[in-house]
């Protein structure tokens, strides 16, 4: 290998396939034509006279070669890009950059259109990526950079992450407009006599932190549905009669045909923070990124507080 003729556009696709094993989600990642990727694919093959990735049934797998190289290869362009930024000042106006922030559905919905929104308007040049959060891969994403930043509960522990903290959520109840019980707030009584549907994340759950508070104080609901996502829930109640217990901030950003009340008892709500890996803490631009979010949460109505 002759380091005079090496690309170093190169080293970055290799990280990207390596990652994404996948010719055409590494060509979306670069910002390439998947025919360019292909193409870059063969000269590095050439390059470390290895295939690299190959294929086993439907998918690209990577050779024992290429799992040598992937965490030198990372550390390398880390190390690179820390080098390039050292001295660098982030311009929000003229910047560029593609931004990656991970959270849940509920997180993006209460986020999404507005900080878009805010974001253009400091720097309109700049691209957002709203990504999925996934729990078990969650410090992964963000040391590998496939994420920038996350906004997590406070239920999730990354140990050697850094976090800010954002907001405190809490629980409510919520039903359609013109529900036959009526649209006064429920007493424990009728809360526990109605049909719920459950929220389970991780999918066909059918008790969650509610029935736990209802566990300890001797009673019991009802829970006839459960769905994997809270942007599911809205259109079910709204158009039956089941009944569900949302985060309040969600409630209010999709819930024009709901009725919201408190509920009768006591349940644990949660916090929202933001999460990144100390890599990019001092990095200018992700520095202004944070401090952007940090700042429209905190300044929104019906986010802040």
């Amino acid at each position: 290998m002759d380091l005079k003729t090496l690309d170093l556009n190169l080293l970055r696709s290799l990280d990207a396939l390596l990652d994404e094993r996948s010719v055409t989600a590494a060509a979306r990642r670069v910002g390439v034509s998947q025919p360019a990727m292909s193409a870059q694919l063969a000269r590095l093959r050439a390059l470390f006279g290895d295939p690299l990735l190959v294929a086993s049934g439907r998918r690209m797998v990577p050779s024992l070669r290429a799992e040598a190289l992937r965490d030198p290869l990372r550390r390398l362009l880390q190390d690179l890009a820390g080098l390039v930024r050292a001295q660098a000042v982030f311009a929000p106006a003229a910047a560029d950059n593609t931004f990656r922030l991970g959270g849940t559905d509920h997180v993006h919905a209460m986020l999404s259109g507005g900080l878009v929104s805010h974001l253009r308007r400091l720097a309109p040049g700049i691209r957002l990526a709203m990504m999925p959060f996934h729990s078990d891969r969650a410090w992964q994403d963000l040391e590998s950079g496939r994420l920038d930043a996350s906004i997590v509960t406070s239920f999730v522990t990354l140990n050697d992450a850094k976090a800010r903290p954002l907001l405190q959520e809490r629980f409510v109840f919520a039903q359609r407009k013109g529900h036959p019980r009526g649209a006064t707030p429920p007493n424990l009584d009728a809360f526990c006599a109605l049909d719920h549907l459950l929220i389970s994340p991780e999918g066909g759950g059918f008790v969650g932190a509610v029935d736990q508070a209802l566990e300890r104080l001797g009673r019991a609901r009802r829970v006839q549905v459960s769905l994997p996502s809270f942007l599911l829930a809205a259109p079910v109640i709204e158009t039956s009669d089941l009944v569900c217990v949302f985060p309040e901030r969600l409630a209010m950003t999709c819930g024009a045909n709901l009725d919201i009340f408190p509920l009768p008892f006591e349940v644990d709500g949660f916090g929202l923070q933001m999460v990144w890996h100390p890599r990019s803490h001092n990095d200018p631009a992700q520095v202004w990124f944070r401090t952007v979010v940090v700042d429209y949460v905190r300044q929104t109505p019906g986010l802040a507080g």
